[in-house]
């Protein structure tokens, strides 16, 4: 363990914590170009100097602007890579950043503009020390990753089919005794459930009616009550749309919210549901889908009505890999070495950039190297310093541990 152990010297921890509040400085709230740009000529300044050659790839976005992928390469970079990932964009317009006793408050401070600046101090550090990253080093910055947007999938896509390994800059989180590392993230499944009765007057012919909107509510509960606590699957219904199917097909299709129907004197014979499965293991995620569609059928024999289930978008899980856990263990050994606590977080419930690789099994993932804080996406967002400076060592550290283990 060669830096993990030793203090940052302050001329590296300020410049840091002075390049922190120059990005949390600049609104680069998704879909900003402007404001995007000026974050990749940031890090471009920053990198260029440390070794890496920068270049900013102009990519279409959402609304069919062209938005900036930020790409910092090492010497060595070729068919195989050591890939870091991080976002430019924010939630939230930039509003003025301060110092708080301890924390950095600034848009992005934690989400993830917290990211890029330890990893400016790690490489800074690993110079002073006279030591190298590993030369196939490829930093990969994209501008939409707060919106899902296609440029952010692409790009993991792209750039991580031929990583060995992949250092993902989110912010780790506190845990009860120290900080975590992430080796973990649940995967996620879309579903919606198309209910179709039969419509009737409520108050001349009711008992003609089937309700559609009644078995697909009963449904949504039931599946709601497969959801299984600590590491199992969880069914979330996000949203019922009911009514007559006019109305239904204008918001739940067209996704106008325009409030409750106003035929309340009609049986509905249209209902769509709208939820997601969260889970680590496939298994579990096979298992949920084919009970939810089991109770589709029964319900709708009870109800006498016509429900339809389907799966709509698959993202896999992050699970540990047999290289993760033993890189891992190495990070945790070098900050217990430094006399502080690394837990490792197997459970993380967000979707984010592993979960995008086209095979998050197939390299070696280790994940919230970031420092950690608290309020994110508020205006109240922060950074801790004293994790600030945990996170440059441990940055450090992962890239000692990756040039000579790869």
């Amino acid at each position: 363990m060669t830096t993990t152990s030793a203090a940052v010297p302050s001329s590296i921890l300020d410049r840091s914590v002075e390049v922190l509040l120059e990005l949390c400085s600049i609104s680069s709230a998704s879909g900003n170009t402007a404001g995007l740009n000026q974050m990749t000529q940031t890090l471009e300044r920053e990198l260029t100097p440390l070794g890496l050659v920068p270049e900013v790839h102009a990519e279409s976005g959402l609304n069919g602007s062209a938005q900036p992928v930020f790409i910092a390469r090492g010497s060595g970079v070729g068919d195989s890579r050591t890939l870091l990932l991080g976002h430019l964009d924010t939630v939230l317009p930039a509003v003025p950043p301060r110092m708080d006793g301890g924390r950095l408050i600034g848009t992005g401070a934690l989400d993830m503009k917290g990211g890029f600046a330890p990893f400016v101090g790690a490489l800074q550090l690993l110079r002073e020390r006279g030591q190298e990253p590993p030369d196939d080093l490829m930093l990969v910055a994209v501008p939409d990753e707060e919106v899902g947007g296609p440029v952010s999938i692409e790009a993991v896509r792209r750039w991580g089919e031929s990583a060995h390994t992949v250092l993902v800059l989110e912010p780790g989180a506190p845990s009860d005794a120290g900080e975590t590392l992430v080796t973990g993230r649940r995967g996620l499944t879309v579903w919606r459930l198309d209910a179709r009765g039969r419509a009737a007057h409520s108050g001349v012919a009711y008992w003609e009616g089937r309700s559609a909107l009644a078995a697909a509510a009963d449904w949504a509960a039931g599946v709601q009550r497969m959801s299984e606590s600590g590491d199992g699957p969880v069914v979330n219904v996000g949203r019922i749309v009911g009514g007559d199917s006019e109305f239904v097909s204008d918001v739940g299709e067209e996704h106008r919210f325009i409030g409750t129907s106003e035929r309340l004197n009609i049986v509905a014979d249209r209902c769509l549901v709208e939820g997601e499965v969260r889970f680590l293991d496939l298994d579990d995620r096979d298992r949920v889908l084919d009970e939810m569609e089991d109770s589709a059928q029964k319900v709708a024999e009870r109800w006498d009505v016509e429900l339809t289930f389907n799966p709509v978008e698959h993202i896999p899980p992050m699970t540990e890999s047999s290289s993760a856990t033993k890189f891992a263990g190495h990070l945790v050994d070098a900050a217990a070495q430094a006399g502080w606590r690394l837990d490792l977080e197997a459970n993380r419930g967000g979707v984010s950039f592993p979960n995008l690789l086209p095979d998050p099994t197939a390299a070696c993932v280790i994940d919230g190297l970031g420092p950690v804080g608290g309020g994110m996406h508020t205006r109240e967002e922060y950074v801790s310093l004293e994790s600030l400076e945990r996170r440059i060592n441990l940055i450090a550290e992962a890239l000692i541990y990756v040039r000579d283990h790869r």
